[in-house]
Formats: structure tokens, sequence, C-alpha cells
């Protein structure tokens, strides 16, 4: 077998895969019983996904391919979370993140 042939059969088997993946809850949705603690277990995704995508882009900061520690965005999440918390509004929670963020960031480069 060609390399090109072998090429497109994996990106053939691999669309296949990915399309049954992304379809198949909606295909079952209804028709098969869930068990309860795998709803639980559901209900938690969201906010363990935001929180694996939040959480490294405000402690590190990528400069030349290495990981930094970021002092400013850290204190805009904890800013922008105690926000959250409080009054549970986004457009405050990103309002405030976003001015913290800024004068964090003119701080930092004040002191240095």
């Amino acid at each position: 077998m060609s390399a090109t042939a072998f090429f497109w059969i994996v990106i053939v088997v691999l669309a296949i895969g990915t399309l049954l993946l992304r379809s198949l809850p909606m295909w079952t949705h209804g028709r098969i019983a869930i068990p309860e603690w795998l709803e639980r277990l559901l209900k938690r995704v969201p906010a363990a996904a935001l929180t694996a995508l939040f959480v490294p882009g405000s402690l590190y900061a990528t400069h030349s391919g290495a990981y930094e520690f970021a002092p400013a965005r850290t204190i805009a999440a904890l800013a922008a979370l105690a926000v959250a918390l409080r009054f549970k509004s986004m457009l405050a929670t990103l309002s405030v993140g976003m001015v913290v963020l800024w004068i964090a960031q003119m701080a930092i480069i004040a002191i240095a």
C-alpha cells in the first residue's frame, strides 16, 4: 500500500470516528437510560472544562515556548473570581477582571 493511500485511509477513519463520537449522544438521547451516577458526573463537565482552560492561562504566560508565572494574570483572575462569587454577573466579572489586569500589568511594569 502506498503512503498516499494509507494517509487517506487514516483521514477517512478519523473522520468517521469523529462523526460518531460527536453525533452518537444526539442519536441515542432519550432512547438509552443513563445511570444516575453518570448524570451527576456529566453535569460537572462544563465547569471542569472551563477550569482546565482558564487556570493555565491565568497562572502562566508563554514566552519563547517556556511557561512563566504571570502575577498580573493571577491577580486579575482572583479579583474576577471574587466578583463572580459575590455578584454572579458575567458583565461585572469580565469588566473587573480586565480592569484589574490592566492595572496590575501597569503596576508590574512601573515596579520593574
